[in-house]
């Protein structure tokens, strides 16, 4: 149940641009990934649809993944193949602020934060049906990383919503510091391992004007277990694949996934060496 405070909030949270809608790059025939398979549920009256994405082999684990605002599943397949590919089954669901809703179906970003939690704790059932007794964890992007961290026991005061199955947390960027309901306190309820990838010009003009505010998530969660990536010229789109040092920064987000959700010792390892390198500074507390 949303906790009051958080409705008086939510009324002056003007809608954010946590994600700019830029398309994948175009495939060719040969190279397009296999779909998804389609799970649909029923929430609180409506059809979640929840896509399911499957590694070649048994999957070792199993990660939720949050789409930004606006967004969906099947623009983030650079990322999401990069964890297939590195053995985790993926499960997202498309958030009903998604473009891809007909206007009339389509909420605002108010509306759609208790839908995304909603959203949250059926996929992460789902997640437990199909893959039963794998380690779980979670994925976010702008928007979609709110959701992660709540996941992972942020705004526990305010929503209650973290999943106990969440190992880690694995971010791409924020959506800002959202007044009255991205709060220091709100994130010292985050209880899991976390890592954010976010870029020195990581911004989104009119609700995210300093890329500072990606940063406050890292310096403000309980310390132990926090990694920060901010990879130099990195923009808001840098989640989509198509800015240096993308390989990079997901070379560590499958480091840090594989050491928090696995529990693998050697990923953990070189996680814990990872230094500064090339465009990318690594921060860890």
């Amino acid at each position: 149940m949303l906790k009051s405070r958080f409705l008086s909030a939510a009324l002056a949270f003007s809608l954010c641009a946590c994600n700019t809608a830029t398309a994948s790059p175009p495939q060719s025939v040969a190279d397009t990934p296999p779909a998804a398979t389609m799970v649909t549920v029923p929430v609180d009256g409506r059809e979640l649809r929840i896509s399911v994405f499957r590694p070649a082999e048994a999957p070792r684990g199993v990660l939720f993944l949050s789409h930004g605002a606006g967004g969906s599943p099947e623009m983030m397949r650079p990322l999401i193949d990069r964890l297939i590919g590195a053995g985790f089954a993926v499960v997202a669901p498309l958030h009903r602020d998604s473009m891809t809703y007909p206007a009339q179906d389509r909420e605002d970003l108010q509306s759609a934060f208790a839908t995304r939690i909603a959203d949250l704790q059926a996929t992460s059932a789902v997640a437990d049906r199909l893959f039963p007794g794998l380690p779980y964890g979670g994925v976010g992007y702008s928007y979609g990383s709110l959701f992660a961290l709540i996941g992972g026991g942020a705004l526990k005061d305010m929503v209650g919503a973290s999943v106990p199955a969440m190992k880690a947390v694995a971010t791409f960027s924020s959506p800002g510091l959202i007044p009255g309901v991205v709060t220091d306190a709100g994130l010292q309820g985050v209880s899991v391992p976390t890592l954010m990838i976010t870029g020195t010009r990581d911004m989104v003009t009119g609700f995210i004007p300093d890329p500072a505010a990606h940063v406050h998530y890292f310096e403000n969660e309980p310390a132990g277990g926090r990694y920060l990536a901010i990879v130099d010229g990195a923009s808001h789109d840098f989640v989509y694949g198509q800015e240096p040092g993308y390989d990079a920064a997901i070379d560590i987000t499958v480091r840090f996934l594989q050491a928090y959700v696995l529990g693998d010792g050697a990923a953990l390892r070189m996680l814990n060496d990872t230094e500064s390198r090339g465009l990318i500074e690594f921060r860890r507390r």
